[in-house]
């Protein structure tokens, strides 16, 4: 009589067969014929290796292990490849299937990691204390994606060459002696959130790479002794013409030089909230103190108030101020600015003349919240009127001081001007 297997008591019933030679951790898969093998889980995506052991990354050759193209490669554990080296080939990634518990070490003096095409590393940690990470050199359109990746030691970083795009998201560098090198014509680079710790003389050098998007995003700088945290070159050659690059809310332990290359007044770069790096500057300063008549030849109409040759140019970054008193902002991002004229002044004949005195910007827009009225004697005033307002610039916008005479056509004498413009952050 048969018996239902559901009916057969735990004790008593057999182990599946083949069980004996399934290692552990094995499954058994059906091959849709009423048989199957036992192996190791299959992965849920397609061209994806499960690497247990190196024994489950490609056969090196001369010490060399070359990825498969469009390929996964899942490191489950910590992976030691021995002084072996690996090359990515288009589209390969190496991913921790454990996350922080997935790592890979090598012994190489060389280059850990070459590569000519885009590749992926995702939730790895690196060890190679005698070698260098990347040596990665481009001409296309390359792009390499890290997120979660960890250099436990390393002697260098390494180098992308005339590379696309790089994206680091999330990391840290714990020993590294040379930086992470950039040359050549590149187009992105995007770092956030990642940490370099110990070691380094330099943690990242630009060097002669160029970029339309260099951004660097929440990272950290910790080595004190390093003779720089960054290295640009000077007057913004790293960022092409009409581009900006930021660094921006990033922590640099406290050197002489922080960023190697940069100041305040490099109109190409934009720096804020970063701990240990003073901020890019955008303000102007100008004043003009010798007496310059503004001929006034209709009443209540405004005319811009004469500076001749007589404005002097104080303090500028990012603005030009001519000697006529005009302000030009030369920034690449419209910004919004905090603007103050103090105005010392006669009428040039009369009594009690009321004179105002506005902002223009561009010469025909008035800027209304600027207005002040004033009466004015042919003797000199002693207090300073102020002329105020918030106004927003577009790179190429220029700021005039303007006056008007709502009493007749007396002209307007000027004695002490001093404007200051500061960006509203």
């Amino acid at each position: 009589m048969a018996i239902e297997h559901s009916s057969i008591a735990d004790g008593e019933r057999h182990e599946p067969q083949g069980i004996g030679s399934a290692t552990s951790g094995q499954v058994y898969s059906a091959d849709g014929a009423g048989s199957g093998v036992w192996g190791s889980v299959p992965s849920p995506f397609d061209n994806e290796v499960i690497v247990k052991s190196a024994d489950d990354l490609p056969a090196p050759s001369l010490g060399v292990i070359t990825l498969a193209a469009s390929t996964r490669y899942a490191l489950d554990g910590a992976i030691d490849i021995g002084s072996d080296t690996i090359v990515f080939n288009t589209n390969s990634a190496i991913v921790g299937v454990g996350g922080s518990f997935s790592s890979l070490t090598s012994t190489t003096t060389g280059n850990l990691f070459t590569a000519a095409d885009s590749f992926s590393i995702i939730g790895v940690a690196v060890t190679c204390a005698t070698g260098t990470v990347f040596s990665c050199t481009g001409g296309a359109f390359e792009s390499t994606y890290l997120k979660e990746f960890t250099v436990n030691s390393c002697l260098s970083l390494g180098s992308f060459a005339d590379w696309y795009s790089l994206f680091w998201d999330k990391g840290a560098v714990v020993f590294s002696t040379n930086p992470l090198h950039m040359t050549g014509t590149c187009r992105i680079l995007i770092l956030d959130l990642v940490e370099w710790l110990y070691s380094y003389t330099s943690a990242i050098d630009l060097n002669t790479a160029t970029f339309n998007t260099c951004s660097i995003f929440r990272c950290g700088f910790g080595n004190a002794s390093a003779t720089n945290h960054i290295v640009f070159a000077a007057n913004s050659a790293n960022i092409n013409a009409g581009k900006t690059g930021r660094l921006n809310f990033n922590s640099f332990a406290s050197i002489t030089t922080p960023v190697s290359g940069y100041t305040q007044a490099d109109v190409q770069w934009e720096t804020f909230d970063n701990l240990g790096l003073a901020s890019s500057a955008k303000a102007a300063q100008g004043y003009m103190h010798t007496t310059t008549t503004t001929t006034i030849s209709t009443i209540n109409t405004p005319v811009v108030v004469n500076g001749a040759t007589n404005w002097v140019e104080d303090a500028v970054d990012q603005f030009t101020v001519s000697t006529a008193g005009r302000f030009t902002y030369d920034g690449l991002t419209e910004s919004t600015f905090s603007v103050t004229c103090g105005v010392v002044g006669t009428s040039n004949s009369g009594t009690n003349v009321d004179f105002f005195h506005w902002l223009y910007k561009n010469g025909t827009t008035k800027v209304t919240s600027s207005k002040t009225q004033r009466e004015y004697n042919t003797s000199a005033v002693g207090a300073p009127t102020p002329v105020m307002a918030i106004v927003n610039l577009e790179p190429g916008d220029y700021l005039e001081l303007w006056v008007e005479n709502d009493t007749g056509t007396q002209d307007w004498d000027s004695h002490l001007l001093n404007m200051k413009i500061t960006e509203v952050i």
